[in-house]
This record gives C-alpha cells, sequence and structure tokens, in this order.
C-alpha cells in the first residue's frame, strides 16, 4: 500500500452461490481524494462496497484487501467490528429506514460508540453532539433526543452522516446517499462529502448520476457486468471517455440537454412526427386558486397555472413544498379547501366524482413506483385490458389489438402478456405504466416523479419515449419533480412551488437562465450539472 492510499483493492471477486457480482475487480481509495464508482443497478457497485465492510454476504476472493494499512483477507465477524466504524463507514441511502424510528437519534449514534474504543456514557454524548455540531445540525442537543420520525428530511440526512462519522474513519462509503433526494438535500449532502475530503479522508462515492459525480469526484471507475470498464481521473473520463458504455451513461444524462433532443441511443431515431401536435381549444388544464390545509399546516395556498394543450409544465420544489398535494387535487384524489380545477375547458374539482365521470378518461397518472399501483393478481394483459374497458373486464380477448397497439406504442412485446409485472424490469415496469395511462387516450397525464428511482440509461429512454408520445398524440403533461436536470430537459413552462406557493413560473429557458426569486436561484445553484 502506497502512503496515500487507504484502501487497495486488487483483484476482488464476490460470487453468490457460485454466480459472479463482482469479477477481479483492481481500485485504490486514497486519503483527500473522493473516487466515484458509477454504473448502473447490477453493475456490482454495492456488492464492491460491501465488501470493503466485510458484509458481501458472498463468496469473497482477491489479491490484496487492505484497509487502512490492516490485510482484510479472512477476517473473522469480531475483526471485522473493530474495523467498521473506526477506519471505514458507510452513508446509507434512505435515512428514514436507516435510522431506527424507535430510538432518539442521539442514542442511536452513541450506542454505534460502545463497540469502539473505552469511551464512557458522558464521553459518547459528548461525541454525539460533536459529530452532529460537525454536520451543521441545528439544535443538535434537541435533535439527539428525538426520533427519526420527527426530524425534517435534511435533519434526518445530517444525523446519517453524524452516525457515519461517530468513530472518525479515515474512509467513508456514500452509496447511493443523493437518490431521490431533492437538489437542497442533494446539495446538503454533496457538501458534507467535500467537507470529509477537505479533512484527508478518503471518500468511496456510489452513484448512477454523472452530474453528480462531475461536481464531487477525483477519480471515476466505471463498472458494468461486475466488471471496472473503464477508470481514470475524473476529466479524462467525463471528457474523454473511451469505453462505448461510459459514452451511452454521459448521453443519457438530462442536464443542459435541449428540449425535445434525444438521450438515448434509440431515440437518436428520427420521430415519424418532428414537431409537437397542437390541438385547438381552452387550455388542457387550469388550476384557479387551489388550497388544502392539513389542520394548522396550509399544504397548498392559492395555486394557479395553466397547462396549455400539447405541452409540458413542469412543477418543481422541496421535499414538502405541495407539490404533491397539488397533483392530487388535480387528479380529484383530493378535495381542495377552496379554488377549482378545469379540464378541457370544463369543470373537474371540486365536483363529486359522479358529477365529472364524463371527464375522468381524459386524465392519467403516472407515480414513481408504478409496481405499488398495479393490482399484483393481475398480468400485464389484464392490467391494460382493464384500463381499456374502464374497469369492465380483464379478460384480453375483446381487445387483442387494442393491447397490441398499446405495447407498441411504449416498445414492449407482446410476449409480455401472460407475465406478473414483478417478472419486469424496472424499465419496463415505467413503460407499463405508461401504457396503462395511455388507454384511455387521455388529454392530461399527471407525472409525479416518474423516473425518480430509474437508472440514468433506463431514465432517458423513458423520457425519449414520453417525447415521442407527445410529439405524436399531443398529449399534455403535468410533469412533478425534485430533479432540476430532468424538469429543464422536458419543460416548456416551470412553476417553482415553495412553503404551498407558487412563487415563481413562466417559460423555461428564461426561468432557468434568469431566475427572479432567490428561492429559485438557490435551488438552481443547488443542481448539479454535467454540461
Amino acid at each position: 500500500m502506497s502512503e496515500q492510499e487507504l484502501i487497495t483493492v486488487k483483484d476482488l471477486s464476490v460470487s453468490f452461490n457460485g454466480a459472479p457480482a463482482v469479477k477481479n475487480i483492481s481500485l485504490a481509495i486514497r486519503a483527500g481524494r473522493v473516487l466515484a464508482l458509477v454504473g448502473e443497478s447490477g453493475s456490482g457497485k454495492s456488492v464492491t462496497a460491501r465488501s470493503l465492510l466485510g458484509l458481501s454476504g458472498g463468496s469473497v476472493s482477491a489479491g490484496e484487501l487492505t484497509i487502512c494499512g490492516r490485510d482484510a483477507l479472512g477476517l473473522d465477524d469480531r475483526a471485522w467490528q473493530k474495523i467498521r466504524g473506526n477506519s471505514i463507514s458507510m452513508i446509507l441511502q434512505d435515512a428514514l429506514m436507516a435510522l431506527d424510528p424507535l430510538r432518539p437519534v442521539g442514542r442511536e449514534i452513541a450506542d454505534g460508540l460502545k463497540d469502539h474504543g473505552s469511551l464512557s456514557k458522558p464521553e459518547r454524548e459528548q461525541r454525539v453532539h460533536e459529530v452532529l455540531t460537525s454536520v451543521g445540525m441545528p439544535e443538535p442537543g434537541l435533535r439527539a433526543k428525538q426520533r427519526s420520525p420527527e426530524l425534517s428530511g435534511g435533519m434526518r440526512q445530517r444525523a446519517l452522516i453524524a452516525q457515519a462519522l461517530a468513530g472518525n474513519p479515515q474512509v467513508v462509503i456514500a452509496d447511493e446517499a443523493t437518490t431521490a433526494l431533492d437538489s437542497a438535500l442533494t446539495a446538503l449532502v454533496l457538501s458534507q462529502l467535500r467537507k470529509l475530503k477537505e479533512q484527508g479522508r478518503g471518500v468511496l462515492m456510489i452513484s448512477h448520476d454523472l452530474a453528480q459525480v462531475a461536481h464531487l469526484a477525483d477519480d471515476i471507475a466505471v463498472m458494468r457486468h461486475g466488471e471496472i470498464v473503464e477508470a481514470g481521473p475524473a476529466e479524462q473520463v467525463l471528457n474523454h471517455p473511451q469505453h462505448d458504455y461510459t459514452r451511452k451513461l454521459l448521453q443519457a444524462v438530462p442536464s443542459g440537454v435541449p428540449r425535445f433532443a434525444p438521450l438515448s441511443a434509440a431515440g437518436a431515431v428520427p420521430p415519424p412526427v418532428l414537431a409537437p401536435k397542437i390541438i385547438a381549444g381552452p387550455p388542457a388544464l387550469s388550476a384557479n386558486n387551489l388550497s388544502k390545509s392539513f389542520g394548522k399546516h396550509a399544504a397548498v395556498d392559492a395555486v394557479s397555472f395553466e397547462l396549455p394543450r400539447g405541452k409540458t409544465l413542469g412543477i418543481v420544489g422541496e421535499s414538502g413544498s405541495g407539490k404533491t398535494t397539488t397533483a392530487r387535487m388535480v387528479l380529484g384524489l383530493q378535495k381542495p379547501d377552496s379554488g377549482t380545477v378545469d379540464l378541457l375547458g370544463e369543470r373537474f374539482a371540486p365536483l363529486a366524482e359522479g358529477q365529472r365521470r364524463k371527464l375522468r378518461e381524459q386524465m392519467g397518472a403516472i407515480y414513481q413506483n408504478p409496481l405499488g399501483s398495479f393490482d399484483p393478481r393481475y398480468s400485464v394483459g389484464q392490467l391494460l385490458a382493464d384500463a381499456l374497458s374502464g374497469g369492465k373486464t380483464k379478460r384480453t380477448a375483446g381487445y387483442r389489438n387494442e393491447v397490441a397497439g398499446l405495447l407498441e406504442q411504449v416498445e414492449l412485446s407482446t410476449s409480455l402478456l401472460p407475465r406478473s409485472p414483478r417478472e419486469l424490469s424496472g424499465g419496463q415496469r415505467q413503460r407499463l405504466a405508461i401504457a396503462r395511462a395511455l388507454a384511455p387516450r387521455p388529454s392530461v397525464l399527471v407525472l409525479d416523479e416518474p423516473v425518480s428511482a430509474l437508472d440514468v440509461s433506463i431514465q432517458a429512454t423513458v423520457l425519449d419515449l414520453l417525447d415521442r408520445i407527445q410529439r405524436e398524440t399531443g398529449t399534455s403533461y403535468l410533469f412533478i419533480s425534485h430533479d432540476l436536470s430532468v424538469i429543464e430537459h422536458m419543460s416548456d413552462t416551470v412553476a417553482v412551488m415553495h412553503q404551498g406557493k407558487i412563487i415563481e413560473q413562466g417559460d423555461t429557458a428564461s426561468i432557468f437562465a434568469s431566475p427572479q426569486q432567490e428561492y429559485t436561484r438557490m435551488l438552481l445553484s443547488a443542481m448539479p450539472r454535467l454540461r
């Protein structure tokens, strides 16, 4: 191990029941540097990271595995416990799931210190206060006594980082620590990782988001199918990629890509209709002074916007800004306290469901987790037949041509018809969700975080698909996302929400180039960019 290398890995392989997950990879994590391990789901990134903690759960072999000067090959569980937390630690992806909801966060952090060293209880409490303060936790003494559900998203993320730092490790692994976070929380995590680097720690950043990687990494290793296919300094890998897979990942990043420009290789094929199909008539959707409170909390406050036919309106804002509550009122799933929604020039909300039934098929929805919105008893074919028949039948016999047409529209094979949605990949499930939403031929689709859980290349194909469908059908999209790069690429106009209000809206290019509100400027400044 060289003087600067905190971790040295040579020819690491990991297999599960004889099936290889990681194949002969080599890497080094150095003091004061960030190594980014990038690739899509199933590429072996997390298995590699867990192997460095003795937690792979598989069969591990390596020519060398040295952690902070110690040979880690063949260590038993007790020896690994002394390494974890002291020499190397991990910031997990989901703070709400990773933190124990039944214990105060201070006690959870302190309990992790019991296995390391001989700190007394007062010393452990002092260390908890120190690490919470170091990550910028407001009122650390108070927050240490609270449980994770009592904390905001930002506070939970800070507590998770503090937990990883409590043992003062030399190496910190951040495993998809920003996935599904809004731009402000993402900026928080990235700033904390930068501080670790400045303190001289080694950081292994695992991510599929190359825009964030470009913001922080010194070195990059690209994984695919358990192998490192390209590695080198960040500037070299990002600006002069040598492997086709790396180039594919870079092309798929929506940041800075103009409206309707393809993000995937499949999307590069010229569409049958190059210009969006515009339909005359009143706006596809109008919201007028929508308000909704829960108790004394105003979740949405006098929100108004207009969605033209054949266009996309993007709604952005941090978690808790009121985006999803607005979407639920627009869809008629939640009754507004005040205000109205007009669909195709006719009143839609707050009418009773029976009164708006004639318009119901004109509006569809696509959600972040399609699997959670599918009835698990139904096959792909039954789900589409149900949507085409308006819930009257699950039999595909009378809808064979229509079902085949829907699958063709979203680029899925009819061979998937008998399968359960659980047997599909994430990208296939999201395409199925789009096909189901398109079945009644709606004029408006409400898309609530439709790609936030997808890998970057799968996200690219889904976004290209949505673009093509809009060009061909003239469907209007209300596109809700915390991902500003996706909103910038997909939207004609943007509405920015903060604390239940729309504080700024207008043409996308103008908002992103010259935001007028301080909050909008803050959001955009926190947005990692690749281009």
